[in-house]
């Protein structure tokens, strides 16, 4: 590996030991990391899905990082119930407004959920993955959730997108954004976590989206 490569590794190894030590919801000792040129591989094993969903989301959004393997392990304290655990789901997806839950199947095996079924919107799948990421005893979600609605053209979703973000971000103009091929790829910088959380949320619930990427960095300031 060249010497650049190096530096740029280990100024992005020291930036994730530093989030994770931050971080309440994480013992740093509970997970391994190695950089490759950009390529984040974590190993460990952690006590719930959603800690496994927050440990990639907070190492795809330090800068420099290219792509993360994950290799971590879900071993929850709680007992393995399937059955609980699907009742548990079922009734997180009725719960949840955007989830079209009659639409939408569960299967569990083994602490390992898989959702099925059809929905019109991308914001409807997000929300039905969200509504059961946190559950106690997931050792693995699976989502086989499908987009039927309408297709509509990048350029149409490009401006509906620049509207909404204008209408619903204070710091929209700090917020760039593209699109190819329905996938929105969000970028800039934003000084507080819920700029970036409303222009997420605005990118998945605009219409003709199938995929949200989420780059944008949080300042501070």
């Amino acid at each position: 590996m060249a010497a650049t490569f190096a530096r740029t590794d280990l100024a992005i190894h020291e930036q994730i030991v530093a989030e994770l030590d931050w971080d309440a919801r994480f013992d740093p000792a509970e997970i391994g990391i190695e950089v490759d040129d950009g390529v984040v591989t974590l190993r460990g094993t952690v006590s719930s899905y959603s800690k496994l969903r927050a440990a990639i989301d907070l190492v795809a959004r330090t800068v420099g990082v290219r792509a993360v393997v994950d290799r971590l392990v879900v071993r929850s304290p709680m007992a393995q119930d399937d059955v609980s655990l699907a009742t548990r789901a079922r009734m997180a997806l009725e719960m949840d407004s955007d989830v079209p839950n009659e639409r939408i199947e569960c299967i569990v095996r083994d602490g390992r959920l898989t959702l099925r079924g059809v929905v019109d919107h991308a914001y409807q799948r997000k929300a039905a993955e969200n509504a059961v990421a946190s559950l106690e005893g997931l050792q693995e979600l699976e989502s086989e959730i499908e987009i039927r609605g309408h297709t509509r053209s990048d350029i149409d979703i490009d401006h509906d997108l620049r509207d909404a973000l204008k209408r619903r971000v204070a710091w929209a103009d700090r917020i760039e954004h593209r699109v190819d091929n329905a996938t929105v790829t969000l970028s800039g910088r934003v000084p507080t976590l819920a700029d970036r959380l409303a222009a997420e949320d605005t990118a998945w619930r605009t219409r003709g989206v199938r995929h949200v990427l989420d780059h944008i960095i949080v300042t501070g300031a």
